[in-house]
């Protein structure tokens, strides 16, 4: 079954990232970085990101021994001049576990717009310090999955395989005798009703006859 990506527009796209250590409800956002997508179509993004100064990690690891989550907010801006902003969390451990590797998925409709944007991580979940303070970004675009594409040359080849059948007499005729005569069969029917209606004498007649016997 064959797919295809239905991305009717191409441009670029402008991820402006703050991120939170705080583990309250109002989170304090700060300036993480930016990722640009110079073309949608194809997906080829540049990060550019500051690395997490020591109270930054220190907060982080406060936050994984609480199972805070940290928080992502992502300001898009569109070639279409539109911004959108989207809130994402990963578990904080997660973030530690990795030594600060996160994935950043951006999830397009079919005219390019941004409807979606989430961060994970692989792990594992763990409380210690990282290697490094650096981030290692992956940034993956996702496009709308179109439905299945017709096979439709296998079906125009079917249908051409069974007008040759025909010309040939070779295609075998599989209805039955009333599918295949309803035509004439259903008028003589039709006929017999009526004219037993428009008769009744004889019908009548026939059953004195049958009495007397």
């Amino acid at each position: 079954m064959k797919f295809q990506n239905e991305l009717d527009y191409d441009g670029w796209l402008h991820l402006k990232l703050l991120h939170a250590f705080n583990n309250e409800p109002n989170p304090i956002f700060i300036e993480r970085g930016n990722i640009t997508v110079s073309s949608v179509r194809s997906g080829a993004p540049v990060v550019g990101q500051k690395g997490l100064l020591q109270p930054d990690i220190s907060e982080l690891q406060n936050l994984a021994r609480h199972n805070g989550k940290y928080r992502l907010m992502a300001v898009a801006r569109t070639s279409s001049s539109s911004e959108i902003t989207f809130l994402t969390s990963v578990p904080a451990c997660y973030l530690l576990g990795s030594d600060l590797e996160d994935v950043i998925t951006i999830w397009l409709d079919s005219a390019a717009e941004p409807i979606a944007i989430s961060i994970s991580s692989p792990g594992p979940c763990i409380m210690d310090r990282p290697f490094t303070n650096m981030w290692t970004t992956n940034v993956i675009v996702k496009y709308p999955d179109g439905g299945p594409i017709p096979d439709t040359a296998t079906y125009i080849q079917k249908l051409e395989r069974e007008r040759e059948a025909r010309e040939r007499g070779e295609a075998k005729d599989n209805r039955s005798i009333f599918a295949k005569y309803w035509m004439y069969i259903v008028p003589a029917l039709i006929f017999v009703v009526l004219s037993s209606a428009t008769n009744p004498e004889a019908g009548g007649a026939a059953g004195g006859n049958t009495q007397r016997q």
